[in-house]
């Protein structure tokens, strides 16, 4: 014989304000802030790690102790970078204008056998430069 028909499942009871005004119910809210929370560590955990990295590596400390204009197609820079010993380096040093273009540039290398390094260096430029200084310095491996 066939079995008796199984009545059917009563619907979930609903709050007739959360079906108004279209509220989700609290399982959904929770799971929703669960991963607005796991989202927001997992970003903080990320930019601790880039920080963190971007430290580790041997460190350098420039500063520009003068920089004379000497005509419109020279510009002298003089800079100290400190570092330890057994590292190398290349600086960038630049001759800028009145509008901020740069109008000359060379890398200078830094030998690994200092801990602290002095230069002076000349840059020829393409225009009469306003100020002359150290764009960048980086570690040089190998």
């Amino acid at each position: 014989m066939t079995d008796p028909p199984t009545p059917p499942t009563p619907p979930t009871p609903v709050d007739p304000l959360d079906e108004r005004y279209g509220r989700r119910s609290q399982a959904s809210r929770n799971r929703a802030t669960l991963l607005a929370v796991v989202g927001v560590a997992a970003l903080v955990a990320a930019t601790t790690l880039v920080f963190a990295w971007n430290r580790s590596g041997p460190q350098l400390q420039v500063s520009v102790g003068a920089y004379r204009v000497v005509s419109d197609e020279e510009t002298t820079v003089t800079f100290s970078v400190s570092k330890d010993v057994g590292v190398a380096a290349v600086c960038r040093v630049v001759a800028e204008d009145r509008s901020g273009t740069v109008v000359g540039s060379l890398d200078e290398p830094i030998p690994a056998d200092q801990a602290q390094v002095s230069r002076t260096v000349t840059l020829r430029t393409r225009g009469r430069a306003v100020v002359g200084t150290i764009d960048s310095c980086a570690v040089v491996h190998g």
